[in-house]
């Protein structure tokens, strides 16, 4: 019996999905597919709700990652990284290895940023500000907006891993003035791990066209300039995007994101129940997506649904491993899976 994948990613990808990526192989460069592959990118961009130029890479969300930073900054400039988990931090640690001056703002993990810090540690020269909208590590959503507000009329731009939230929350890249957005396939698409999503604004163009950092295969002039890609793509996975983008569709984006909120609240509401604390530390910043939670069993209990219920649940990072364990409740998962996985979860501790 397959396992049920109720991790933060990846995540269930379902029949229809599955059904079209094993469609014949085209080749990437015809006509068949330059029509597939911007009527993929038209609709993805609804997804984003933006204007922006929006770019698929073959890799995995932190080569989008990368490639935001990579093709934004040089040696020495100033990059403000907001870091409350393993994924903010990540994108700290990229800009360093490119030379950038890195200031951190440090928020404890369970907890979001306060928009005066920010204020406070932003200056005329800072290049870039980072920041994760949902932090899968620890289950905390941050609010983009303030942060947002103190970048207008600056020349900073603003780059937000929307990873594990985009399709499964609110979120408005072009309203909230966010420069480099990017998202994953393997999370809340419910598509098979392996393709990245970045958009880029006019006003990160401007940055992008003259940066001199050396790059070759994140370089997001060659993909500006490709038609439709600079290099090789993976067909099935474009296949399996479609579906998944057809998927949504159906189901519409606000019922969609209106679903990962219920399956939300039923999870928290559920771990509650059975004596456990949340790690965020108001319910107003718990992600939509996937649900954290304080267990000094995290480990065993992770291992007993796996066992004996065929359920992967996710573990923490760093120094909450042990300590925590993450239900991810995103894709195409129902109430039904997570009632299921609530059950295991109460035998798990009985």
């Amino acid at each position: 019996m397959t396992e049920l994948l109720m991790t933060p990613g990846p995540t269930l990808v379902p029949l229809e999905i599955r059904g079209a990526m094993s469609k014949p192989v085209i080749h990437h460069r015809t006509p068949e597919f330059n029509d597939l592959y911007f009527e993929t990118v038209d609709r993805l961009k609804r997804v984003f709700k933006t204007q922006n130029d929006t770019f698929i890479i073959a890799g995995s969300g932190t080569s989008c990652m990368d490639a935001a930073i990579c093709n934004t900054i040089k040696p020495g400039d100033k990059v403000l990284s907001l870091v409350s988990g393993k994924f903010s931090e990540r994108f700290a640690d990229i800009a360093k290895t490119y030379g950038a001056n890195v200031t951190i703002i440090e928020a404890d993990w369970g907890r979001a940023f306060d928009p005066e810090l920010v204020k406070k540690a932003l200056t005329p020269d800072t290049k870039l500000l980072t920041m994760v909208y949902n932090e899968t590590s620890t289950g905390v959503r941050n609010n983009i907006q303030p942060i947002s507000d103190l970048l207008k009329g600056t020349e900073t731009l603003l780059l937000v891993d929307a990873i594990s939230a985009l399709g499964g929350d609110e979120f408005e890249t072009d309203k909230w003035g966010v420069d480099l957005c990017i998202a994953g396939s393997q999370k809340c698409f419910a598509a098979a791990t392996g393709l990245g999503f970045i958009t880029v604004s006019q006003k990160a163009w401007k940055i992008i066209e003259n940066n001199p950092t050396p790059r070759y295969y994140l370089d997001l002039r060659k993909y500006k300039g490709a038609k439709p890609t600079p290099f090789s793509t993976p067909v099935t996975s474009i296949y399996g995007l479609s579906a998944a983008l057809d998927l949504i569709a159906i189901e519409k984006l606000e019922n969609r994101i209106k679903r990962h909120a219920e399956n939300a609240k039923l999870c928290r509401e559920g771990v509650k129940k059975l004596g456990f604390e949340l790690l965020p530390e108001s319910e107003d910043i718990c992600s939509n997506t996937l649900t954290a939670v304080k267990s000094d069993n995290a480990t065993e209990i992770i291992k007993k649904i796996l066992e004996n219920h065929n359920i992967r649940i996710a573990g923490a990072q760093d120094h909450l491993k042990g300590k925590v364990f993450r239900i991810g409740h995103m894709g195409e998962i129902t109430k039904e899976h997570v009632e299921k996985t609530l059950a295991a979860l109460e035998d798990a501790i009985k």
